[in-house]
């Protein structure tokens, strides 16, 4: 009896565990994210961690995901050079990509040093200062910036884009004179572990009161997903929870848009 009953109950097992495994939704396939160089506070160790990155993990939580670093020029077009299926950092650029809502707020600065006693009141001020910035910060900052710093113009010659912005800030403190344009909070982090004090700078405030970042996707459902869990991020508090965890200080976040 128990031998009949066998013979008629494996069959249906094995047609069940078909079913199943048939009926279990496909597993989404890896993304490959182009995300900047170490800037602590936003990405750190080897983008394991940082404002930038569990924000990006978080919002795109389902899939799998490999982040590989580059610097910031090569984050503008690496979805369309077909690097990374999503990039981190960047503005709004051609139409073959798709871009999200504003993911992330600098807050940046140019940023003197007191025992220099420089007089920096207008953007203007800085062209007849060394100034250092990041890659491609001409087109990031506003027109008047970009007219002051554009490859044509004569104060070109005065101006420097880092790749790295530990280096950024390493210039800066070792130099004499200059003027660095940066976040605050990454200028804060990196001059600490140079054994800096930010009391020894002086922040100037020119530029708009916040920078906004998107994300480019090659996939606009995919772009819509991490949309959708951005305004999750934002409902719940975790991404005010985020903030905090890495100390950045925001008068406007991308939440209050």
């Amino acid at each position: 009896m128990f031998g009949s009953n066998r013979r008629k109950i494996v069959p249906m097992v094995v047609l069940a565990m078909m079913v199943t495994v048939n009926c279990a939704p496909a597993g989404k396939p890896e993304l490959v994210v182009a995300i900047p160089l170490d800037i602590p506070p936003y990405v750190m160790q080897q983008a394991s961690t940082g404002l930038a990155v569990d924000l990006v993990n978080q919002a795109l939580a389902g899939h799998s995901l490999r982040f590989v670093q580059m610097p910031w020029a090569e984050l503008q077009t690496a979805v369309q050079r077909d690097q990374a299926a999503v990039s981190v950092g960047v503005q709004l650029g051609t139409d073959d990509v798709y871009y999200s809502n504003n993911f992330i707020t600098f807050v940046n600065y140019a940023i003197s040093k007191k025992r220099d006693a420089l007089t920096i009141d207008t953007i203007s001020d800085l062209g007849t200062h060394p100034v250092l910035a990041w890659q491609n910060a001409y087109l990031e900052l506003g027109d008047e910036f970009q007219d002051l710093f554009s490859p044509e113009s004569p104060q070109r010659h005065n101006y420097i884009e880092v790749p790295d912005q530990a280096e950024q800030v390493r210039m800066y403190w070792e130099g004499e004179g200059s003027v660095l344009v940066i976040d605050r909070s990454i200028f804060s982090h990196f001059s600490k572990e140079m054994g800096h004090s930010i009391n020894e700078a002086v922040f100037h405030p020119l530029f708009p009161p916040v920078t906004d970042f998107k994300v480019a996707f090659a996939d606009a459902a995919v772009r819509d997903g991490f949309n959708e869990g951005l305004v999750n991020l934002c409902a719940d508090g975790s991404y005010a929870g985020l903030l905090r965890r890495y100390e950045v200080v925001l008068a406007k976040t991308v939440c209050d848009d």
